[in-house]
């Protein structure tokens, strides 16, 4: 009980509230036709990391997420403004903007001497998983042993809960009939850009924890896992939330156990297996969808 406790519960809870924060966003995204936006998002960081390195004067991970974030919220704003000022599409805009972010991060880092700035595939790609333990405090309650990703996590996790509830309204009309929505008020001009600097935090805030690969999927394969399944909102987010959440727990087992389940010498990365299970499951649900569509009544 106690090697779970210290060892395996930290990482789960890590991964499930990474997958509340973007998958519940993403669900979004999914209904917009934007699933790559948080792919882009994650080139457009860049500068933000560099950023927060040569602030902070040393590898400060604190100080590079806060930079990250600010890059890409302000990348957010100004695709806005760009799409409104050139009459662009949304992802022709966001295109230009991350493509300028991503290539101002590159000149940064040759610039500004800033070359040791860890951008390896254990801290972007696979995250820190594997690196996080539960402490039990000597005296005080028990979460205050928790890890500082955790905390960091929860705060997305209810950021993007929270703006689904108070936003469901704009966000479903702007899903649904943008140009009507924009047209009617049904949506205000700043719904668009509000949910995707939620999405952008949750992004940033799930980053150390799941690396860019695990966040990336998150985004997109839950949804598109519920899509053929349900026809009603609700439906949608409880099933993709508990078809990733599945998936996430197996993955984690299968990758922490992989030596006696899988013969391999050691363990894997467990957001790589998490990934790839969800990935997998998305051609899955929709075959899946298929044959049930084909059975007689």
């Amino acid at each position: 009980m106690r090697e779970f406790l210290v060892f395996d519960l930290p990482v789960l809870a890590a991964a499930l509230l990474a997958l509340v924060a973007c998958s519940t966003l993403g669900n979004w995204l999914v209904l917009r036709r934007e699933a790559m936006t948080g792919d882009a998002i994650a080139h457009a960081v860049l500068p933000g990391l560099v950023g927060g390195f040569v602030v902070a004067g040393r590898h400060s991970v604190p100080a590079m997420f806060a930079g990250a974030a600010v890059a890409g919220v302000g990348a957010i704003l100004l695709a806005s403004w760009v799409r409104r000022r050139a009459r662009l599409e949304p992802a022709a805009a966001l295109g230009i903007v991350f493509t300028a972010f991503f290539a101002l991060g590159a000149t940064m880092l040759e610039s500004l001497g800033a070359r040791q700035v860890d951008l390896d595939p254990e801290c972007v790609l696979f995250g820190s998983l594997e690196r996080m333990f539960f402490v039990p405090p000597a005296e005080g309650p028990l979460l205050l042993g928790a890890p500082r990703e955790i905390w960091t996590l929860l705060a997305a996790a209810a950021a993007a809960v929270l703006t689904s509830i108070l936003l469901a309204k704009e966000l479903r009309a702007l899903a649904f009939d943008p140009e009507f929505a924009r047209v009617s008020g049904a949506a205000p001009r700043w719904t668009g850009p509000v949910s995707l600097c939620v999405t952008t935090v949750a992004i940033i805030a799930s980053f150390e924890a799941v690396g860019s690969l695990l966040v990336i999927a998150l985004l997109a394969c839950p949804a598109l896992i519920a899509a053929p399944h349900t026809s009603s909102l609700r439906g949608r987010f409880a099933l993709s939330l508990a078809a990733g959440g599945a998936l996430t727990v197996v993955g984690y087992a299968l990758a922490a156990h992989a030596p006696t389940l899988l013969g391999t010498r050691g363990a894997l990365s467990a957001a790589g297996m998490i990934a790839a299970l969800l990935a997998a499951a998305v051609p899955l649900s929709h075959a899946m969808r298929a044959v049930l569509s084909r059975r007689p009544a």
